[in-house]
């Protein structure tokens, strides 16, 4: 039988995490499948532990609260990989808090990965629930368009995806704690995965969905986002080989660019090729950034809508 150990990171979301929780209950469960649910606690206060012990009881598969008093995501994704190896677990998969569970995605995930091989991470899809004022050009940016499901990937998130416990186990692979409050960090660890020879494939019909609050529904915040994602870019050409001059004059040339192309859509009034083209130049000014050093916080600020 494949036991397969389901994480939760989470940190004073309590009300999401609750919504999490009751999506996995009513998941169909694989064939042959022995499935636990572990629920990592990022907050000395455990404002987590109510929302876990009142479903404790009645849910449908081993259910534990386990807590990582050291602030950080790393830490809390590598308690949850060593959680993970106490179980025996064959596989290890991640979701985020703010996420609730298709039906059968669960099911999808684990056929996929053993259609592969059984040896492959696999990434799923995240389906995105905006509120119901957002204008339709902002709706075109935040519809899925990810890859086909077979892609092969350079990396993944953790925000649905299934890991072999190999990888964590013989490969050793853990997520980098010395930055506990960055993004970008499951990012790193799938890229060590593949030069270590592990394959990424994308389950496009495995998804799971997450709510846009309204104060992400912006160019504000979709701007400050692709700015965090170019400086983990910085550090995955770096640590590539590539040079620091090279590496700047392609995004200085990327961000001339976009802000061209940003300029002359503005004045054509199409606001989906405006944002696209701002979004591309945030991230290019962030890979500039983090060539030089800069981090920024992700993880500093809880975002609880």
């Amino acid at each position: 039988m494949i036991s397969i150990n389901i994480a939760l990171c989470t940190c004073m979301r309590p009300s999401l995490l609750g919504n999490c929780l009751d999506s996995l209950a009513a998941m169909a469960v694989p064939e042959n499948a022995k499935v636990f649910v572990t629920v990592v606690e990022n907050d000395e206060n455990q404002s987590a532990r109510p929302v876990v012990e009142s479903r404790q009881d009645k849910f449908p598969f081993p259910l534990q609260y386990v807590i990582e008093n050291k602030r950080g995501i790393p830490l809390a994704r590598n308690k949850a990989i060593a959680e993970a190896h106490a179980l025996n677990a064959d596989y290890l998969v991640f979701i985020d808090d703010d996420e609730w569970v298709d039906r059968h995605w669960l099911v999808l995930l684990l056929d996929y990965a053993l259609s592969v091989g059984g040896k492959a991470v696999i990434s799923g899809a995240v389906k995105s629930a905006l509120p119901e004022n957002t204008p339709e050009y902002m709706r075109e940016i935040f519809r899925d368009k990810g890859r086909k499901t077979g892609s092969v990937l350079s990396s993944c998130a953790t925000n649905n995806v299934l890991i072999p416990i190999f990888v964590t186990k013989e490969l050793g692979l853990r997520f980098d704690e010395s930055r506990p409050l960055a993004g970008g960090t499951d990012t790193l660890f799938f890229c060590e995965a593949v030069s270590r020879g592990v394959s990424i494939y994308k389950c496009a019909e495995a998804f799971v969905s997450e709510d846009i609050p309204a104060s992400r529904v912006s160019l504000r915040w979709l701007s400050k986002r692709k700015y965090r994602v170019g400086i983990t870019l910085a550090w995955r050409k770096r640590r590539s080989g590539r040079s620091t001059a090279g590496i700047v004059i392609s995004s200085l040339t990327q961000i001339v660019v976009n802000s061209l192309i940003a300029l002359v859509a503005s004045l054509l009034f199409q606001k989906v090729v405006v944002i696209k083209a701002v979004m591309k130049a945030s991230r290019a000014a962030g890979t500039v950034s983090g060539v030089f050093g800069v981090e920024v916080d992700s993880y500093h600020t809880i975002d609880n809508s």
